[in-house]
C-alpha cells in the first residue's frame, strides 16, 4: 500500500542522505525489502498482518533522526500522505520509536498503517467494498505566496507531516478546551488557511464561536463576530449547518451571497466572508463518539491556489486529531469542574464563638486544570470547644476530591461521638480509612480549642502534614511540630503523640495546605521560612486581609490548591 517515491520523501525529510530505495510496489502489501543507503542507514520494510513495518538502522552515531524533527514525531501516530502504486494519495499513519539494538546501535523502527480501505483487486471482482475516499492525483499543499504551486507526493508529504506535528503540539500545549483551538487555528493559518475559525456547541445545542484568525495579524476581526451565533435553522443555506447535523468535511468553491431576507446566521457568516474575503473553504465537524461537538472552517482567499478535493481526505484526518484532543480537554475539564464544584460544597460555615476570630480561604489551582484533595474544616463539639482540621488527600482528580469527602464525614463524625484527645481521634481515623479505603492515604492537622474568659489554649496531633504557624502580634513565628506523626493510611497501630500550646491573645494560627508555600526548584526549609516572613509582616493586619495577602504572595503561581485556616484569639475578657 505504501509506494516507493513516498517512502524515500518521507526519509529525506527525516534521515540525511537516503538515496538507493528499492520497489516496493509487489502485492497489496509491502514485501520484504532491505533499503541499504550510501552512509550506512539501513531502511528494512516487512508486512505483519495487514500493516507496512519499517526499521531505520543507522552505523554511524552522527546520523538518524533529524535533532528538530525527533521531538515532534517520536512516538505520536502521526497522519501522512501516501502514494498508492495505482496512483492515488491516500492517508496512512506513521509512528517512529527507538529501540536498542543488541550491538548497541540506536535504530528507529516505524510503523505505517492504513486508514483508508484497499482498492477491490481485479482478482475478486465479487468483492465489492470501495475504498472510504478515493482520492486521485496530486495533493495541491497550500504556500505561503500567492503563487499557485501544486506539489507531488515527493515533497508534499515531508510538508504534511509537519503541519501534523505542529497541530499536535498545540493540542498538547494547554489543557483549556478553547485554547486548543486557538492555537490550533494559529498553526494552520501558518501554511494551511488564509484564515480560520473553530464553533463549538453547548449541552443546550447553542452555538458559539470560539476564535476566526487570519494569517496576517494586522487583519482586524471585529469581537462581534465572536461569541454566542444566532440559532441554527432549517432555513440556513450555510455549510455550517450540514457539518453540524454530521455531513462533512465539505468543500465550499462556489461562495455566494445568500437569499434576501437572509437568516441570520447566513447573515452573520456573510459579514465575516465580506470583511476577510474567501474564494474556497474547507468545513470540517468536530466529531467525538459519532456525535459532532463544534465545526473547524479553514478558507483561503487567493484564486490562484483554491482548495480542492485532493486536500480533503488530509485535512479531514488532521481535523480527527484535532478534535479528539479538544474533546478530551472538554472531558478533563467537565471533571475537574465537578471535583471543584464537591469541594467547595463541602466547605463549612465556621463557627463563632466568644474572643475568637476564625477566617478560611480555598484557592484552587490557577495553573493546571487539575484538583486535589486539600480540605479545611472547623465545627463545635457538644462540650463547647472547638475543632480546627485541615488535611491533604493523595490524588489530583475526582476521585481524590470524593476520597476527600469521606474522610471529612468520617473524621466529624469520630470527634463529635468520642470528644476523645486529638491523637486518639486521628488514631481511630487512620483505622477506619484503612479499613474502608486500604489504599488511600493523607495528611491532617486535627487542633481541639479550649478558651475561657482569660486564656486559649490548643491541643493537637498532626498526621504527616505540614506543622501549624503560630505569629505573635509582636511579628515573632514559630512552628508547632510537636504532636506530629505518620500520615493517615501508613500503620493505625502505631500510636500518635498530641501537644498544647497557650494562644497569646491577638496572635494568629495558622492552619495551610503545602500547595502555599511548595514550588519546583526551592527547599521545603526555604518555602516555610519564606512563609514565617510574611505572617511575620502581617501580624497585626485584619484576620481577612492577613488571609488574603498571604493568597496573593504564595498563590499567583501555585500549581496545586491551597487551603488556609486561621484562627485569632481577642483580649481577655
Amino acid at each position: 500500500m505504501v509506494a516507493r517515491r513516498f517512502v524515500r520523501s518521507v526519509l529525506d525529510g527525516l534521515v540525511p542522505d537516503v538515496v538507493d530505495t528499492a520497489e516496493l510496489l509487489t502485492g497489496e502489501l509491502v514485501t520484504n525489502a532491505v533499503i541499504h543507503a550510501r552512509t550506512g542507514i539501513d531502511l528494512e520494510v516487512w508486512s505483519v498482518e495487514g500493516r507496512a513495518h519499517v526499521r531505520v538502522g543507522d552505523h554511524r552515531p552522527d546520523h538518524g533522526l533529524v535533532p528538530h524533527v525527533r521531538p515532534r514525531i517520536l512516538g505520536r501516530p502521526i497522519p501522512v500522505p501516501a502514494l498508492h502504486r495505482d496512483g492515488r494519495v491516500v492517508p496512512i499513519r506513521l509512528t517512529i520509536q527507538t529501540q536498542e539494538a543488541i550491538d548497541g546501535r540506536s535504530v528507529f523502527v516505524a510503523q505505517l498503517a492504513t486508514t483508508t480501505a484497499p482498492p477491490v483487486p481485479p482478482e475478486a471482482p465479487g468483492d465489492v467494498r470501495p475504498a472510504t475516499r478515493p482520492v486521485p492525483g496530486p495533493v495541491h499543499l497550500p504556500t505561503t505566496t500567492k503563487k499557485t504551486r501544486t506539489l507531488s507526493t515527493e515533497t508534499a508529504a515531508p510538508q504534511w507531516l509537519s503541519l501534523f506535528a505542529d497541530t499536535g503540539i498545540a493540542l498538547t500545549s494547554t489543557l483549556d478546551p478553547d485554547e486548543r483551538l486557538r492555537r490550533v487555528c494559529h498553526v494552520l493559518t501558518r501554511s494551511l488557511a488564509d484564515w480560520c475559525m473553530a464553533d463549538l456547541l453547548d449541552e443546550q445545542g447553542r452555538l458559539e464561536r470560539v476564535c476566526v484568525l487570519h494569517r496576517d495579524p494586522h487583519v482586524p476581526v471585529s469581537g462581534n463576530h465572536l461569541g454566542a451565533l444566532p440559532p441554527v435553522s432549517g432555513s440556513t443555506q450555510d455549510s455550517l449547518l450540514r457539518v453540524l447535523r454530521g455531513a462533512g468535511p465539505l468543500l465550499v468553491t462556489d461562495i455566494a451571497p445568500p437569499d434576501d431576507p437572509p437568516d441570520p446566521l447566513d447573515a452573520r457568516q456573510w459579514d465575516l466572508v465580506q470583511r476577510l474575503g474567501a474564494n474556497s473553504a474547507v468545513v470540517a465537524p468536530l466529531r467525538a463518539e459519532s456525535a459532532v461537538f463544534g465545526a473547524l472552517t479553514m478558507v483561503r482567499t487567493d484564486a490562484g491556489r483554491p482548495f480542492a478535493k485532493e486536500d480533503v481526505p488530509l485535512i479531514a484526518e488532521l481535523v480527527r486529531a484535532v478534535a479528539l484532543g479538544v474533546d478530551n480537554a472538554r472531558l478533563h475539564q467537565h471533571a475537574r469542574s465537578n471535583a471543584e464544584h464537591l469541594q467547595r460544597a463541602l466547605l463549612p460555615e465556621l463557627p463563632r464563638a466568644d474572643r475568637l476570630e476564625l477566617t478560611a480561604r480555598y484557592v484552587p489551582s490557577s495553573t493546571t486544570a487539575e484538583v486535589g484533595g486539600d480540605w479545611y474544616d472547623a465545627f463545635t463539639l457538644p462540650s463547647g470547644d472547638i475543632v480546627l482540621v485541615i488535611g491533604d488527600v493523595s490524588g489530583h482528580d475526582l476521585q481524590a476530591a470524593v476520597a476527600m469527602s469521606t474522610l471529612r464525614n468520617m473524621l466529624r463524625g469520630i470527634a463529635v461521638d468520642r470528644q476523645e484527645p486529638p491523637e486518639e481521634v486521628l488514631r481511630r481515623l487512620d483505622l477506619a480509612s484503612q479499613t474502608l479505603n486500604p489504599q488511600a492515604t493523607a495528611t491532617c492537622v486535627y487542633g481541639l480549642v479550649k478558651s475561657d474568659a482569660r486564656t486559649t489554649c490548643l491541643h493537637y496531633s498532626s498526621a504527616g502534614h505540614l506543622p501549624p504557624l503560630l505569629t505573635t502580634e509582636e511579628g515573632g513565628t514559630r512552628y508547632l511540630d510537636a504532636g506530629r506523626g505518620l500520615l493517615i493510611g501508613m500503620d493505625p497501630q502505631l500510636p500518635r503523640r498530641s501537644a498544647r500550646e497557650l494562644l497569646p491573645p491577638h496572635a494568629t494560627l495558622l492552619f495551610f495546605t503545602d500547595g502555599l508555600i511548595e514550588r519546583r526548584g526551592e527547599s521545603l526549609d526555604e518555602a516555610m521560612s519564606r512563609l514565617r516572613r510574611s505572617t511575620a509582616a502581617l501580624a497585626r493586619a485584619p484576620l481577612d486581609v492577613f488571609c488574603d495577602e498571604l493568597i496573593l504572595r504564595f498563590g499567583r503561581d501555585t500549581t496545586d490548591d491551597i487551603a488556609l485556616l486561621a484562627l485569632r484569639p481577642g483580649p481577655p475578657a
